[in-house]
């Protein structure tokens, strides 16, 4: 099931991802170097400015948010 959940988040993501090794999206993808914070009743996301993999985690999650909701 982890490989099935690595090779869709991988397709989602796009940039050269989708053939990548699940080593790799771990690096990449699911290693942010980033932090989660609270402000103004919101949680954010902060990325480091310079982080290579930032468009492709942006899109990555812009499209599994936009995904139709499955009753």
């Amino acid at each position: 099931m982890a490989h099935n959940i690595g090779r869709a988040l991988a397709t989602l993501a796009g940039h050269g991802l989708d053939r990548a090794t699940l080593a790799t999206l771990r690096r990449t993808l699911l290693a942010v170097p980033g932090r989660l914070v609270h402000s103004a009743r919101r949680w954010q996301l902060r990325l480091p400015t310079d982080w290579p993999w930032e468009r492709a985690l942006s899109g990555l999650l812009r499209r599994v948010h936009n995904l139709p909701a499955r009753c």
